[in-house]
């Protein structure tokens, strides 16, 4: 993979392109009056061509300066000898090189380009492998022509085979092409193989600005356009017999190409089909509005019939387009009736008058006709003006109804889009851009067309407004505040490594949906042994991070119990009318001083006081849960209300406790401060040099005696768990944390004050049939809450979610119950505290969470959107049917022409051929297919830590048995972060190794 490039190499392949028209050179300006052009067309026939610019030099119209020549070069990739630019520098000559991609799109340019040459009033066709018979050739054909005022006229010719001129002319005769009965004759013979005399089609010069083009097939397009030309306009157009036009080669590539295969028959029994039902037409005097190259179109009782040629219309195709133009869909197509016919099938519509589209169409009509496709399913592929009409009603309308109505895809949408863009909003020629083989990539051409990767834009950001009107606020933003409660946290120096965890938890855990008047951190900085000891103690640290939580807006206030024995002194004075004591923990090493102290600075009548290592459970977000604990205050002899533990039921608790009964809660526990204070002072022993009582123990005894009371109870939806410190270091404690803040507790952890630690943490299995995958880090809440919209805006709800937040930290994740609201019940919410990595999580989703084999894994951004409202349907639809490995179409506004469909054949060795795509849609046996190690580096030492859309979609698209891409219309928003250059190249890198790794699947 050494010449590895990010984008697949180019090919020449079938594209949606202009002509890419380039003039190399003009004729001199003693040809600009001429007003006959001698059009001809090549692609590398070099030697042919010499035959025939020399034949086109020669013409006496040539030396009279009436004529000049147009020589096209369709994309030749030969070295022009010198004999030919010889000839192509003659004062005559306009030379021009487009990328046209058939024989008759070479032809339909060079009229286009006639129509728009001020002077010019004819063209006259010279084949690049024919001749001008003699030097009058041309100026007879003109003549006859230009003195009858026809529109057109048809000449003759000699034929050559093998560099010989055969004896058999054919001569254009009068009887036989004016009258359609006679001209029908002489196509059924030449088409059944009676005579070998055909058509004179290459002998031919039309008036400019006529508006006839040659149909786009592979043999005889030449046939059809003089048929149409001569069943039509007879009247109008000039037979010239003598002198003979031109030489015929029947030694063409194209010629020997056609006859060697069943195409030439074909279209040769197709026009003589054509030319009977014309005739037949013709001959009952029917009013007819056109002649097509799928069936025929007449005026009948103020009634549009169109009647199909047998080849053209399937029973099946017939239902398929009743289906798409059901009459319950508002789309611009006329409402017809079908019917078969003498074993043909034709549809009627009533004629309701018509304006057809000038040379420009208004923006407005051609976003509505679009819109109105798009929202339907439907796709108009054939998009020129012949099809197109402006109703009465001012509605933009296509009167194509046929083969080329199809259920609409993304590429599809695109061409129509374009078509439309080129037509209307350029003013471009109909052939200007139409499906052609081309070198170039099909996002760099439609890049070209001026001004249409900003329409294409805002096109489907009009169709799919949800993706860009969200908004952009920070969410919950009603929260109230309680001036009457302060939340204090007390923390110690053995807090060190959990502390910015630890508050972030409690306080985004509280804040909501009120907060608090003042959010305060207690430090106790005590160095020595703590009482049931877990870490060593790390003052600077601790205080270090508290400083950044406040400047970060966290906490309001940072309280560092002092060490000045007057305070302290003071403090147990007052608390306890102990007056000898400095010392600031009891016997028992418990704190003492730095809490009471704590509670002397507080300015509000209430405290929530709270241990710094509690887990807080909300089941519910909409919970007041300061509202009841204030509530139970209310009775007089109350003067502390405990948190809420897990309960099994849940019911409302009603507020209990005798006097005396439950000391203050210690671990957490809302205080009623003023009627503390009251009490004061309060007994506490003392021996030796320190007292023996917490303060909650103390006040405990002083409520037995003075009848007084700590209560608890209350409303379950919000409890605390509190873990005990030789339980803090088990690996499930993180898990614990989670599912705790989420309201998720396992049965084992109800009515319990302290953690029960085991392997009953653990997140939800999913075993929906669909589980989509949402993972990411520091995701804006706007961009998630689309994500979700865009689940929740689904008509089918059958689906699981598995939702991964890589350690964006609970400042940024507390919420996302919130965002998910009803989704919850459906979602396994994972919020890891430490970065795990991208595969990780993939294995952790995919392998522990899901559960059944053949669930399918969607993977869904978090910061990307569903565009669809029936993915489901459309996913379990391809599932029943046997898909193991779903893809479906992006769209990335920030590349809005570009397609990504995929390519399951060989992808490693098309650099992946976007089977990386969103959206990524996989069963979960097929992913387990891939062994472990297949997602690291090479060494084995690592994840890949990026890239991962290829890295696990690529092996699984050569694993699939059965992978599917479903295309009806964009799926999937993705608008991907602008990286800088040094992280592209190493993503670059990456892919490299990663395509460079052997294939899984069993065929290589």
């Amino acid at each position: 993979m050494t010449n590895f490039k990010l984008r697949a190499p180019s090919k020449y392949d079938q594209i949606l392109c202009d002509r890419n028209l380039k003039l190399i050179h003009s004729a001199t300006t003693e040809f600009e009056n001429a007003e006959v052009l001698i059009a001809i067309a090549h692609k590398n026939q070099v030697q042919c061509l010499h035959r025939a610019l020399t034949s086109a030099l020669n013409q006496t119209l040539i030396n009279m300066n009436i004529a000049r020549i147009v020589v096209l070069d369709d994309s030749s990739d030969i070295i022009w000898p010198e004999k030919i630019k010889k000839l192509l520098r003659h004062p005559s000559v306009t030379l021009l090189k487009a990328e046209c991609g058939s024989p008759a799109r070479t032809r339909n340019l060079l009229l286009d380009w006639a129509d728009t040459q001020s002077n010019l009033q004819w063209v006259a066709r010279l084949d690049a492998d024919d001749e001008l018979f003699s030097t009058d050739s041309l100026e007879a054909l003109w003549k006859s022509a230009k003195k009858t005022n026809s529109k057109a006229a048809i000449g003759s010719n000699k034929l050559r085979k093998n560099g010989k001129i055969l004896s058999e002319d054919n001569i254009a005769d009068s009887n036989e092409l004016k009258h359609h009965f006679e001209l029908t004759k002489l196509i059924e013979k030449f088409a059944s193989g009676r005579q070998k005399r055909e058509l004179p089609s290459c002998n031919l010069i039309l008036r400019t600005n006529l508006g006839i083009r040659y149909p786009n097939i592979r043999s005889a397009e030449d046939h059809w356009l003089v048929t149409k030309l001569l069943m039509l306009h007879s009247s109008d157009i000039a037979i010239c017999p003598y002198p003979i036009y031109a030489i015929y080669s029947l030694d063409g590539d194209d010629t020997k190409k056609n006859k060697s295969n069943e195409i030439w028959l074909d279209q040769r029994n197709r026009l003589s089909y054509i030319a009977r039902t014309w005739s037949t037409l013709l001959t009952t005097k029917r009013h007819i509005l056109g002649m097509g190259m799928e069936g025929t179109v007449w005026l009948q009782h103020n009634q549009v019939v169109k009647e199909f040629y047998p080849w053209t219309m399937s029973d099946v195709k017939v239902q398929e387009i009743k289906i798409l133009l059901s009459s319950d869909k508002d789309i611009p197509i006329p409402k017809v009736t079908w019917q078969k016919y003498g074993g043909l099938w034709r549809y009627q519509t009533a004629y309701n008058g018509k304006t057809m589209p000038g040379e420009k169409i208004a923006k407005k009509l051609i976003v509505q006709y679009l819109t109105k496709l798009y929202q339907a399913g439907v796709g108009t592929l054939n998009i020129k003006r012949d099809n197109l009409i402006i109703t009465t009603t001012g509605e933009l309308q296509y009167i194509d109804i046929g083969t080329d109505i199809k259920p609409l895809t993304t590429s599809y949408f695109r061409d129509m889009c374009a078509r439309l863009y080129s037509i209307g909003i350029l003013g471009n020629k109909d052939e200007e851009l139409v499906r052609r083989n081309s070198w170039r990539r099909q996002d760099d051409a439609l890049k070209a067309l001026s001004g249409f990767e900003t329409f294409y834009n805002e096109i489907i950001t009009l169709l799919h407004p949800q993706c860009i009107e969200f908004t952009s606020k920070q969410i919950p933003t009603d929260i109230l505040k309680n001036n009457s409660v302060t939340l204090l946290i007390k923390a110690c120096g053995q807090d060190a490594n959990v502390l910015t965890e630890q508050v972030t938890h409690i306080v985004t855990q509280l804040c909501y949906p009120v907060t608090f008047n003042r959010k305060i951190l207690l430090i106790d900085p005590h160095q020595g042994t703590f009482l049931r000891q877990y870490a060593n103690a790390n003052l600077t640290s601790l205080i270090q991070q508290a400083q950044k939580l406040k400047d970060d807006g966290l906490i309001d206030a940072i309280l560092i119990a002092p060490s000045d024995p007057q305070i302290i002194t003071a403090t147990y004075n007052k608390w306890f009318s102990q007056s000898n004591c400095i010392k600031t923990h009891t016997t028992n090493n418990a704190p003492l001083f730095p809490q009471i102290w704590g509670f002397d600075q507080i300015t509000t009548p209430y405290v929530l006081q709270c241990d710094l290592d509690v887990l807080i459970g909300r089941r519910s977000w909409q919970h007041d849960y300061i509202s009841d604990m204030l509530c139970a205050c209310e009775s007089k002899n109350v003067l502390a209300v405990g948190f809420n533990i897990p309960k099994s039921q849940p019911e409302f608790t009603h507020y209990h406790g005798e006097p005396g009964e439950f000391a203050p809660e210690v671990r957490f526990g809302l205080l009623d401060l003023k009627r503390i204070q009251n009490q004061l002072p309060i007994h506490n022993p003392q021996l030796d040099d320190r007292l023996t009582l917490t303060w909650h123990r103390a006040l405990q005894a002083a409520m037995a005696i003075k009848g007084l009371r700590a209560v608890r109870g209350g409303d379950a939806r919000t409890y605390y768990v509190h873990p005990r410190n030789e339980h803090k270091h088990l690996p499930e404690f993180s898990i614990a944390r989670d599912l705790i803040a989420q309201g998720r507790e396992p049965a084992e952890q109800h009515e319990q004050f302290d953690w029960i630690p085991g392997k009953h943490w653990q997140y939800q299995h999913r075993h929906e049939a669909i589980v989509f995958l949402l993972k990411g880090r520091y995701t804006e809440y706007s961009l998630l809450q689309r994500s979700l919209d865009s689940l929740r805006s689904q008509t089918n709800q059958n689906f699981g979610i598995i939702l991964i937040d890589d350690a964006s930290g609970a400042n940024h994740n507390w919420n996302y119950p919130i965002l998910l609201n009803k989704l919850e019940n459906k979602t396994t919410l994972i919020r890891h505290c430490h970065n795990v990595g991208r595969m990780p999580n993939f294995l952790l989703a995919i392998k522990e969470i899901c559960q059944a084999p053949q669930t399918l894994v969607a993977v869904l951004d978090q910061d990307d959107c569903l565009m669809q409202t029936n993915i489901i349907d459309q996913l379990l639809d391809a599932k029943k049917k046997g898909a193991d490995f779903i893809q479906m179409p992006m769209y990335r506004p920030n590349k809005p022409i570009n397609l990504y469909r995929p390519n399951y054949t060989n992808s490693r060795k098309a650099e992946g051929a976007n089977v990386w795509s969103h959206l990524r849609v996989f069963t979960k046996a097929l992913f387990e297919q891939i062994p472990e190690d297949y997602f690291k580096r090479n060494d084995n030492s690592t994840w890949f830590d990026t890239v991962t859309d290829y890295l696990t979609m690529l092996p699984m698209s050569e694993l699939a048995k059965n992978p599917v891409y479903l295309d009806s219309g964009y799926a999937y928003w993705h608008l991907r972060k602008y990286y800088g250059q040094d992280e592209r190249d190493r993503e670059d890198k990456l892919i490299k190794e990663l395509l460079s790794k052997p294939s899984l699947s069993k065929n290589h």
